[in-house]
């Protein structure tokens, strides 16, 4: 029989209701849904709907010798680091929603505790499963772009949330330090609100040159309202530039709709659908995180691989409150 693992929710909010709480209710196998805790009592009381436990605090829950695993989704940022710091000072395996804390400070810290107590710390960097990610991945291993020059890692659409740098941003600067693991050199970048600092910079444009290998530009751009309302152009989520061709993902209609993105090259191969990269689709993030906390394999998303993603959002806000370019320091190696 295999080993099922309980978690316990801190925070009961819309990330839990639509990615968390499904992914782990279709894995039964793997693992069982112990409680929820959440500075309102009312909101965990929902998301238990009866059939989980509801701790009375998020003592309670750490006291709970059952739970295996915490999962830390709150709001605001702020409140990762302390509750992450209790559940590590507490014996448990940390899931923490990203971004990973406030401050590489704080993201060291926790990495610290992680180790001493040889507990399993992650964070939720749930974008490396992208379809889109993914196929552009395996077009790159395949080289059918040979060597490749330059890749632009974007989101377009309206309406950003001023903080939303600390949120869609995070997931784009992780995914380019995956695409790009060379040690990176600089960063250039230019924000909507450079005074208002990182969780409240608005657009933003980066440009990210590494040691080795393609530089990566890494932006989230407003939509043009023509685009929104007639479909054309279509509009760009990967281009990848090598020496022998060039690739580009192109979003129809709704940029997050990835099973209507096609993906095309400017050479002899043919276009490339996404659905067509469904096959190759064999797990999601919690099977890697079961993996991890059963027998014992590497981590999908290291707790130093999210550090240094903070460590870039904190860079690409220095750079655009300069407005200059800035040398790519503090970041670590995350082997």
């Amino acid at each position: 029989m295999s080993q099922i693992i309980r978690a316990a929710f801190c925070g009961a909010g819309g990330i839990v209701r639509g990615n968390h709480l499904p992914n782990l209710e279709m894995r039964p196998e793997q693992y069982a849904v112990a409680g929820f805790y959440d500075l309102f009592a009312d909101k965990a009381e929902e998301m238990a709907k009866g059939k989980y436990k509801v701790y009375a605090s998020y003592e309670e829950l750490l006291n709970d010798d059952t739970v295996d695993l915490v999962i830390i989704a709150t709001k605001p940022l702020s409140t990762h680091f302390p509750a992450a710091k209790q559940a590590l000072e507490a014996g448990k395996n940390v899931l923490l929603e990203k971004p990973m804390a406030e401050t590489v400070a704080q993201c060291d810290e926790l990495i610290a505790l992680a180790k001493k107590n040889n507990r399993v710390l992650t964070v939720h960097q749930n974008r490396r499963l992208d379809l889109d990610f993914l196929s552009l991945q395996s077009v790159i291993a395949q080289g059918k772009l040979g060597d490749v020059r330059l890749i632009e890692n974007r989101v377009m659409y309206n309406n950003y949330e001023p903080s939303d740098l600390v949120d869609w941003g995070v997931h784009l600067v992780d995914q380019s330090l995956v695409l790009n693991n060379s040690p990176l050199t600089e960063v250039s970048t230019v924000m909507a609100y450079p005074g208002k600092g990182m969780e409240d910079g608005g657009y933003f444009d980066a440009t990210l040159r590494f040691a080795e290998g393609p530089a990566i530009r890494v932006a989230m751009l407003p939509r043009p309202t023509e685009c929104i309302i007639n479909g054309t152009p279509p509009l760009a989520r990967f281009y990848a530039i090598g020496t022998k061709g060039s690739f580009v993902q192109r979003i129809i209609e709704d940029p997050r709709d990835l099973l209507n993105a096609t993906q095309n090259f400017d050479n002899a191969h043919p276009e490339y659908k996404v659905p067509d990269f469904l096959k190759v689709i064999q797990k999601g993030y919690y099977d890697y995180l079961y993996e991890t906390l059963t027998q014992g394999k590497s981590l999908l998303v290291k707790p130093e691989e999210a550090r240094n993603a903070m460590r870039l959002i904190e860079l690409i806000s220095d750079s655009a409150k300069t407005n200059c370019t800035v040398k790519a320091s503090g970041m670590i190696s995350a082997s």
